[in-house]
């Protein structure tokens, strides 16, 4: 009895330490996003549009149902000098907490929604369509202080828009988040 007493404690004095120094070296969690909403801008470029590249805004909103999942709006514009194209969705994403780079949240999102382009061919003719529109993104945001992080996403959409029969095009965005 009194050598198994001995070497439990002898076990307990090797095995404390080292799970101490392993408990120290975990990253804190982090305080929950669940609960919050989070509102994005970006600028960028849309490529494969009816019309070669566009000049590309959008708006994001991101409601946190879990600390990971959040659902919200997504409004995707393209311009160029004879191209309007609108695309707006309802979009859920997964949003990934990296310990080793706290600030940075790469995240993965796909949706829902329609999308409207217009066309002026020229003279008189125009041709303008509404049709489904399929987003699937990945990016990465990083988080400059509590109330500003920096946003990238990269989105592939997938569409039946008519017009020149362009049914996919890709928007890059790059802006800020805020939450409120």
């Amino acid at each position: 009895m009194k050598k198994g007493l001995i070497c439990a404690a002898v076990i307990l004095a090797l095995v404390l330490p080292v799970a101490q120094a392993a408990n120290a070296q975990q990253v804190p969690p982090p305080t929950s996003r669940a609960g919050k909403f989070v509102f994005g801008a970006g600028l960028g470029l849309q490529g494969d549009t009816p019309d070669a590249t566009a000049f590309s805004l959008g708006l994001s909103g991101d409601y946190f149902l879990t600390h990971e999942v959040s659902i919200g709006p997504l409004l995707q514009m393209g311009f160029t000098e004879d191209l309007f194209q609108l695309g707006l969705s309802a979009q859920a994403k997964y949003t990934l907490d990296l310990p080793q780079i706290p600030e940075l949240k790469p995240h993965f999102e796909a949706g829902i929604g329609f999308a409207y382009a217009d066309l002026d061919q020229g003279g008189n003719r125009g041709a303008d369509d509404a049709s489904f529109i399929l987003p699937v993104g990945v990016g990465a945001e990083y988080k400059l202080s509590e109330r500003v992080s920096l946003d990238t996403t990269l989105f592939f959409n997938f569409t039946d828009l008519d017009v020149r029969d362009e049914n996919f095009f890709i928007t890059w965005l790059v802006g800020v988040k805020i939450p409120f």
